[in-house]
């Protein structure tokens, strides 16, 4: 075999089996009961079903008197209810196989349970007693005390850990205002959490919320127990935000923070446009390639941060290399064979999530939620297989370039402190 044709043959080879658009298809439909709409998932074959509860409400509705209140009400939405003792629930969730979590981020909450099918009826006393939650949750102090602990003691939890304090830090050095959102956990719910103004978040909670039931459903015969499909979803307005001003980036800065750190770390952040921005998968491509990156969306704006860890001298290797990283990306974009691997990868990982029952179904929920039907993955889909390296080098020239709103923290090792990164002077720190 001549030069020629063992390129094109390694070449052939190498190129990636990309999942068609229409495998993310969920086939959802969506009903309504009392203005909750209900999305049914069939899923023939788990023997198991999954209720799933989402809300267009998260930590970045928390107004800085309310701040944690978030976090604490996703708590309190697994305490007692007018029809539901918590100890009931529990009950009857464990009798039927069952178990059950909650979440919080920064623009949603939500709390689901899973049940196998294991005798007659149980799928009917499963989704009853999932609607229970939609009662508002019976309040007195004594209750709001003890989950604030145990929201406090989670948060003790993840600041205790060796970089824990960094996420925060970092926000502040990147937004002019402070962070944009109250990123979760971030802190222990506020002391002046009452009965009222948790209350009136359920309520505000439950006018923007969707229930997804997925699994072996038995579609057309729940189907005809629901309320017919609403015109369009959501039936209500996305919340807007209530948190702290907090979309202006900062000045381009450098920092250092001593930090108690066997290992050091080194973080290059910047900001960039909320989730329906057009760059936006772009962005996630090129988190993808630089490896140890991360997007973070909202609805108005998000960041982008790479993050390096080692001892001393690796941390300025980082810094160089980064820079160097983010020049070729503004120049050059990613080249058509990084960009296959990393669209691989994606939709591999797209394809996972998407098989996961749980997983699946928090998907369609946030589908419905942003209003673009339940099968949405398919278009994202879309938008990774249609990607191409024009768009990621425009994406990285735009908003990732070093002299753009820059911020680069570092947090060194304990043994040593005083002298600066090797690499970081050239960008004139301080």
């Amino acid at each position: 075999m001549n030069t020629v044709a063992l390129w094109v043959a390694v070449t052939m080879a190498a190129a990636p089996i990309l999942p068609a658009a229409s495998s993310f298809q969920s086939g959802g439909r969506v009903f309504e009961i009392d203005g909750l709409p209900i999305v049914l998932v069939p899923e023939v074959g788990t023997g198991r079903v999954t209720s799933q509860w989402m809300f267009d409400v998260g930590a970045n509705h928390d107004r800085a008197a309310d701040f944690g209140l978030a976090h604490l009400v996703e708590h309190l939405a697994f305490g007692r209810f007018d029809a539901t003792s918590q100890e009931e629930y529990d009950s009857i969730l464990g009798a039927l196989g069952g178990d059950s979590s909650g979440w919080t981020d920064r623009e949603r909450a939500g709390f689901g349970a899973t049940i196998p099918l294991l005798e007659g009826g149980a799928l009917a006393r499963f989704v009853d007693l999932e609607l229970t939650r939609r009662v508002a949750p019976l309040l007195d102090e004594a209750t709001i005390d003890r989950q604030r602990a145990v929201v406090a003691q989670e948060t003790a939890e993840t600041f205790d850990r060796p970089h824990g304090p960094d996420a925060v830090w970092l926000d502040e050095l990147l937004w002019a205002y402070g962070e944009p959102w109250s990123r979760h956990p971030r802190g222990a719910p506020t002391e002046k959490a009452s009965p009222t103004p948790i209350a009136e978040r359920w309520a505000w909670m439950q006018a923007r919320g969707v229930l997804v039931l997925a699994g072996d459903l038995g579609l057309e015969s729940w189907a005809a127990r629901l309320g017919p499909a609403p015109a369009s979803y959501p039936p209500h307005a996305p919340a807007p935000s209530l948190g702290e001003p907090g979309c202006e980036p900062a000045a381009p800065a450098i920092r250092w923070r001593p930090g108690n750190v066997a290992e050091g770390a080194v973080y290059m952040a910047w900001p960039i446009p909320g989730r329906d921005h057009p760059d936006r998968v772009a962005l996630e491509a090129l988190a993808r390639w630089l490896g140890g990156a991360k997007v973070a969306v909202g609805q108005g704006c998000g960041e982008f941060v790479v993050e390096r860890r080692g001892e001393w001298l690796d941390l300025g290797r980082h810094v160089v290399s980064l820079r160097r990283a983010v020049t070729e990306l503004g120049a050059l974009g990613l080249d058509p064979q990084s960009l296959d691997r990393v669209r691989a990868g994606q939709l591999t990982d797209l394809a996972r999530a998407n098989g996961v029952l749980e997983t699946r179904a928090r998907i369609v929920g946030a589908c419905v939620l942003s209003g673009r039907g339940p099968d949405c993955l398919a278009d994202e889909a879309v938008a990774w297989i249609s990607l191409d390296s024009v768009a990621t080098q425009k994406a990285a020239a735009r908003w990732l370039l070093p002299d753009a709103a820059t911020v680069l923290a570092v947090v060194p090792p304990d043994t040593l402190w005083s002298p600066p990164v090797p690499g970081m002077r050239a960008w004139g720190g301080r």
